[in-house]
């Protein structure tokens, strides 16, 4: 049954998440409460327009993002690795009739800028040779500021993550690129979280960022204790639209680029993975053991490989740009192993035609045991780790890993997906 998104239907108010309340016997004077700030936290997604893979319970990045840019007071800084309106060069074009949804957030933020709100964004210098305009045309809005970075010349890769900070309390990190495809012609998650704690710390990697996009000198302060686990770290605690609560932890990639006291989220990751004793769930755009260079990359792939041999439930669901020929036998050969199964997923054309780099899904997420679950930007390769900007949450909870679940089996259950054949033939799609 061909469905269309409800961006494509109708603007729906959303209601910033504010902080939960929590009460309790006032402490002494001069003692600490014992009652800590407890945040909120939503799950975002978007979905390609005539599919079901829409999961209900999750509101639509493209309605909620306008609202919660609607109540900024003082400050909203975005990163991502590129900004694309409709039209934007020949890799952004649109068949008649399909709309562009990101006009609602960039407009946001114009509402925003012309308010008195400081609006700084940020994207990847190299991607912005691609799609220049879109950045562009944002900084040259009074009251916006943009900039771009050189995350090679920092640390050899690119500034691949997507995440903005609001007020200094609401950060969000997922999936999308600032990209109108991003809104509705493909498939996203991602995370909005009210807290203070992790919105600064989401603002110290931005100012570091934004700071050497300006030209300043990399302080090379990133922090030298290399965390291994989720329990070694201070997390906050957060409560879901359910009232569960969770807690979290806000980590990023690469190591040397961090500020002090922001983990590295690579060993966590593998941390996670090794805690699994039942069932593993991971959707990415892609994986790769070895990239283009031929730098070899097994962490996670040995931890997958593991947990395993422990007779835990791997399931892989990766999107279908991802059988390229360098990248195949290495997925294939996870295919092979005893207790993991991989599939592809394969999004078809728009009815209205063929619409560049869209209809694919985009996600980036893990759950291990419905227990802990993994949101970030980055797709598991080296260089996301290693060279890269990227961002990571980590969170322990029900309350976050049960809902990923339920979009995990929306994707891997749906008619789109396909079992990967260890000895299989495969083409990549056409993409642009």
């Amino acid at each position: 049954m061909k469905m269309m998104t409800r961006c494509s239907l109708f603007l729906l108010p959303a209601l910033l998440l504010g902080l939960a309340s929590c009460t309790t016997t006032p402490a002494p004077q001069d003692q600490e409460s014992p009652c800590p700030l407890v945040g909120k936290l939503e799950f975002l997604e978007s979905y390609p327009e005539e599919t079901d893979l829409n999961l209900p319970e999750f509101s639509e990045a493209c309605l909620t993002w306008p609202t919660v840019f609607g109540n900024a007071q003082k400050s909203i800084d975005v990163a991502s690795f590129y900004f694309s309106r409709i039209g934007d060069g020949k890799d952004a074009q649109a068949p008649a009739g399909v709309v562009d949804r990101l006009v609602m957030s960039t407009g946001a933020l114009a509402t925003a800028a012309g308010a008195g709100v400081q609006v700084q964004v940020l994207g990847d210098s190299k991607f912005q040779k691609t799609y220049p305009e879109a950045l562009a045309w944002l900084g040259n809005i009074e009251g916006i500021e943009s900039r771009v970075i050189d995350v090679g010349e920092q640390w050899g890769g690119v500034m691949h993550a997507k995440y903005f900070v609001v007020d200094e309390k609401t950060l969000y990190v997922g999936s999308q690129n600032w990209d109108w495809r991003a809104m509705t012609q493909i498939r996203e998650l991602g995370a909005l979280v009210t807290h203070p704690q992790l919105a600064q710390d989401l603002k110290r990697i931005f100012e570091l960022d934004w700071m050497l996009a300006g030209g300043g000198d990399n302080p090379q302060h990133a922090a030298t204790e290399e965390y291994t686990s989720f329990s070694e770290l201070p997390s906050v605690m957060l409560q879901t639209s359910n009232s569960e609560m969770v807690q979290a932890v806000l980590a990023a990639s690469p190591a040397a680029g961090n500020p002090e006291g922001i983990p590295w989220d690579l060993p966590l990751l593998v941390e996670m993975i090794d805690s699994a004793r039942e069932t593993v769930h991971l959707q990415l755009l892609s994986y790769n053991v070895s990239d283009r260079e031929g730098n070899y990359f097994a962490d996670l792939d040995n931890a997958l490989r593991r947990a395993a041999a422990r007779k835990v439930k791997v399931s892989i669901l990766l999107s279908n740009w991802a059988k390229v020929h360098y990248k195949l036998h290495w997925i294939q050969s996870l295919a092979a192993v005893r207790n993991i199964e991989v599939k592809f997923s394969n999004i078809p054309e728009h009815s209205k035609g063929f619409i560049p780099f869209g209809r694919v899904e985009h996600p980036k997420y893990l759950t291990v045991d419905g227990q802990r679950a993994w949101v970030g930007t980055s797709n598991w390769s080296r260089d996301y780790f290693y060279a890269s900007r990227n961002i990571s949450l980590f969170f322990h909870g029900e309350g976050a890993a049960q809902p990923l679940n339920r979009f995990f089996a929306r994707g891997w259950n749906s008619p789109y997906a396909e079992i990967v054949d260890p000895s299989g033939q495969y083409q990549p799609p056409k993409r642009n």
